[in-house]
């Protein structure tokens, strides 16, 4: 008696537990698999500095301005941050935060590594030229922003966005020197400039190469249009008008050559 209504006691347990390991195996079956991880790669970009149509050469070729000016420059420096891409649908893709200060004296600084690029089809790339204000108000910085790297005013006045510097005949002083140091991230002098050239690429998850760019940044165009002389302003070495003009006349001299 006890067996058989023990036995009857399992039957019915068995037949409560069925529906359910049922139920809970094509809910385990359903459920969707996990997404693929994310694919990313890095854009390559090589910059080579000209001067119309020629590589730049300091120290020692003289060149002429368009207002007929003679001058060697002996520096020429800036700052390229805030990189994003520009996909087919329109949409801006912001990519890994970095600060790049690239200075013709140094060959590794024109080789630029972009990380954090995502699978997809490419129509732009996106930059600011010089250092955004958020860096410029976050204290002392490292790396390509330390200070002593000569990029850098004063908390308030914040970094030079771009430099170039030498000597012109056109200059009165003994020295005959130019410092053209552009600057300032507030207000009305604010010169930070925005450059959105075409660059059509496409990245394919797990593709073994990585994209590469050529890309011109024409010193020439630093003087023009807005009328740029060393003889009237020899030096720039705070925010205003004349910086303003300087940006915005470098802000065309940049474009992708491949």
């Amino acid at each position: 008696m006890i067996l058989r209504i023990f036995t009857s006691y399992i039957f019915r347990c068995v037949l409560i537990c069925l529906p359910i390991l049922w139920l809970c195996g094509c809910a385990k079956k359903d459920k969707p698999s996990d997404p693929p991880p994310a694919f990313y790669t890095r854009l390559s970009l090589d910059i080579s500095h000209e001067m119309n149509g020629s590589q730049l050469v300091r120290n020692t070729t003289t060149y002429t301005n368009p207002a007929g000016e003679k001058f060697i420059i002996t520096k020429f420096r800036y700052y390229l941050s805030n990189f994003a891409l520009v996909d087919d649908a329109g949409k801006t893709i912001p990519l890994a935060s970095a600060y790049f200060l690239v200075d013709d004296a140094v060959d590794s600084t024109k080789r630029l590594l972009l990380d954090s690029v995502p699978a997809g089809n490419f129509t732009a790339v996106r930059f600011l030229v010089g250092v955004d204000s958020a860096r410029n108000n976050s204290g002392v910085q490292s790396g390509a922003l330390a200070p002593e790297n000569g990029m850098f005013w004063t908390w308030n006045s914040g970094y030079i966005m771009a430099k170039m510097e030498g000597t012109s005949d056109a200059i009165t002083t003994p020295t005959q020197g130019f410092e053209w140091h552009v600057g300032g991230f507030r207000g009305t002098y604010n010169a930070l400039r925005t450059v959105q050239l075409p660059l059509s690429f496409r990245v394919i998850p797990f593709m073994a190469a990585i994209p590469h760019f050529n890309m011109i940044a024409n010193v020439g165009k630093w003087f023009a249009p807005n009328e740029a002389s060393f003889a009237k302003t020899p030096i720039i070495m705070a925010p205003g008008d004349a910086a303003l003009n300087i940006a915005n006349n470098y802000q065309q001299m940049f474009s992708i050559k491949n």
